[in-house]
């Protein structure tokens, strides 16, 4: 898990608070400071509104659930500094208190470069509906290492209008080559799941890996219902399957069998 280290100051007390970003809503002071109130707890992200503006922001709160501070929403960069409000409690209410001064000694990098490739897929296209199962790996050049992903989803795709073929056609494609992309610093090759899109473009099939693909995924990660990662022009393997057009919606998940299995069974994506 990513984490930022932050060195916050009030009144001449310093103390400094690692707080987890993304997955982890996990916060600790490294030593207690006399004027914060607990010395670990939990983080939400809360959205604030008027009528010309929204913006989000942190809330803090200890072991007990009780707010204790409010920050500035991520990232962080290194050097950045900003306010910090301390949250006063009453016995039915709580307001904002005294502010303080934040400085970010260490956070992860706002954007970090990532590869993804497909490994194996296989659709079935019923009349225009298609269901599509793809394996995909992601790497992550810095520290090399690797995870694969499952995708499932369900869309519509468009082929070549004939009558003398059949309503149900499955389609194939073996690997394809490395695509890279950016997200955001603080994620690892274990934070990609999420809901996920697929787009096809064009498709020519028939045994090539000409094609045209936008791959969205990393969907409602941290309560984000918008997609962290966008994929323009997406790279597939060799595909055999009639030339089409189309789309799927679904997820990406960690598979549950070995990450070889599916393409030894062989069906693999395509689609008309």
């Amino acid at each position: 898990m990513s984490q930022a280290r932050l060195q916050i100051t009030k009144a001449g007390v310093t103390g400094y608070l690692l707080i987890g970003i993304g997955r982890d809503h996990n916060w600790r002071l490294e030593s207690p400071v006399s004027w914060v109130n607990g010395t670990y707890g939990t983080w939400s992200r809360f959205t604030n509104s008027t009528k010309f503006r929204s913006w989000t922001y942190i809330e803090l709160a200890d072991g007990t659930g009780a707010s204790v501070m409010t920050l500035r929403e991520f990232p962080y960069q290194f050097h950045d500094r900003f306010k910090g409000n301390l949250i006063d409690r009453g016995a039915f209410f709580q307001t904002p208190g005294d502010d303080f001064d934040v400085l970010v000694v260490s956070a992860p990098p706002a954007m970090k470069k990532f590869r993804i490739r497909e490994t194996w897929s296989g659709t079935l296209s019923v009349v225009v509906i298609q269901g599509e199962m793809c394996g995909f790996e992601i790497l992550d050049p810095t520290t090399n290492q690797s995870q694969t992903y499952l995708y499932r989803g369900v869309g519509i795709s468009f082929g070549i209008p004939s009558e003398k073929l059949p309503s149900t056609l499955p389609g194939a494609s073996n690997s394809g080559p490395w695509n890279e992309f950016e997200a955001p610093g603080w994620m690892t090759v274990k934070d990609f799941s999420g809901d996920a899109r697929f787009t096809t473009i064009y498709n020519v099939g028939l045994g090539t890996s000409s094609s045209l693909n936008v791959f969205d995924f990393a969907g409602n990660v941290d309560g984000n219902p918008a997609f962290l990662v966008h994929i323009e022009r997406f790279s597939t393997g060799h595909t055999l399957s009639l030339p089409s057009t189309g789309f799927s919606s679904g997820s990406m998940s960690f598979p549950e069998v070995p990450s070889d299995a599916p393409a030894k069974r062989g069906l693999q994506k395509g689609g008309i």
